[in-house]
């Protein structure tokens, strides 16, 4: 239940991106006490889009989320964005340094407005924080939270989880495998299996993945203690029309899936006629992280070895086009640096377009984290 039409403009996230609290930065729901439906879930809250909901259960508040950030953060302002027709009345924030005790935070009264909402609280420091949906301006109707907003600052570096080995997601198992940065996986999900290929980025995993005929994309994010995982998927483009499900997986000990496939990258390639090099980790610079990129640099060696490719790189999370530009040219000097090193350049055309001519355009910092990559293209 996403509330998308077709031609729908999306709503501007700038003022939501300046929350730290969101999927893209690394945060996980590790626990939620009810949603009307999976799609409408407390993830949909701090997915980076204003255009999905948080969506409880009909005559039934108060509804709470857990959340546990990817590092101890300060915080000075807490917010919502919620609904002008289904509007929260009371949200209560409270905020914790070991996810057990809690103390409030702040119990704000919400506006009936769908713009973001912010307001001043006095400084404090939390590694979790609790949610919670008070009641409602209109008795009987049901409530809409967009957007769940925190100001402040990170106050050490993101240790986000491990995503390697088993899970249980929803109604389904999955398990993945890390070399470096490079990841893959499989879910199992009734007769046909989806593969998941992709790799971290410090604060999140990135993957393409196919299920028979089906491709698209998919974000994860793990929380510290490596016991829960959250992530969105998309069909085919990360675009607010294409959201799929949301996941919640818990850590497993053991697991029953088909075997990951070999050859993920090149099916999504023939697939989508593109594969993202997410498992080729940049630094803020535009260097290459060589020994965490090693899987990856290797098969772009030996692929490009036996066809024509085009590497093209984008990039959407700097301030300006020419920012973006810039970063993705960078990346092309490194990456062209490492396949010459490799004995790789004859058969590779390099392609530097940063945030021009997008084949969409990012609605949402999670979209945006997915679309700033090098995508593999076979050269016509």
């Amino acid at each position: 239940m996403h509330f998308h039409t077709l031609g729908e403009k999306p709503l501007d996230d700038t003022i939501d991106r300046l929350s730290i609290v969101s999927l893209a930065r690394g945060n996980t729901v590790v626990s939620r006490t009810g949603e009307l439906m999976l799609d409408s879930s407390a993830l949909r809250a701090i997915d980076d889009d204003p255009q999905t909901v948080w969506l409880p259960p009909p005559n039934d508040l108060p509804q709470s989320m857990t959340i546990a950030l990817p590092a101890r953060a300060r915080i000075d302002r807490v917010g919502i964005r919620t609904d002008e027709t289904l509007p929260v009345k009371h949200v209560m924030f409270e905020g914790s340094s070991d996810g057990v005790t809690f103390r409030e935070i702040a119990t704000i009264g919400s506006k009936e407005t769908i713009d973001p909402q912010w307001f001043d609280v006095p400084s404090s420091e939390a590694t979790h924080l609790r949610v919670t949906i008070v009641d409602r301006v209109t008795p009987g109707r049901e409530v809409r939270i967009r957007s769940i907003l925190v100001g402040g600052s990170e106050l050490e570096a993101p240790h986000p989880g491990e995503l390697a080995g088993c899970w249980s997601l929803n109604d389904t198992t999955a398990r993945f495998e890390r070399h470096g940065s490079s990841v893959t996986g499989v879910a199992t999900m009734g007769k046909i299996p989806m593969q998941l290929d992709g790799g971290f980025d410090g604060r999140g995993y990135r993957f393409n993945w196919t299920r028979g005929n089906d491709y698209g994309y998919a974000f994860v994010a793990v929380s510290p203690d490596g016991r829960h995982f959250n992530a969105i998927e998309w069909h085919e483009e990360a675009i607010p029309l294409f959201n799929g499900d949301s996941w919640f997986g818990e850590k497993s000990p053991a697991c029953s899936t088909p075997p990951i496939e070999a050859e993920e990258r090149e099916r999504y390639l023939r697939r989508a006629g593109r594969y993202s090099l997410f498992g080729i980790r940049f630094h803020e610079d535009g260097s290459i992280d060589r020994e965490e990129s090693a899987d990856s640099l290797r098969w772009l060696a030996r692929f490009s070895a036996n066809n024509p490719v085009q590497l093209v790189a984008h990039e959407f999370r700097r301030g300006t086009p020419a920012q973006n530009r810039a970063i993705a040219q960078r990346e092309l000097v490194a990456l062209r640096a490492e396949l010459e090193r490799a004995g790789a350049t004859t058969n590779i055309t390099y392609v530097a377009k940063g945030s021009d001519a997008p084949r969409q355009e990012p609605a949402s910092d999670v979209a945006r984290a997915l679309y700033s990559t090098v995508d593999v293209e076979i050269r016509r």
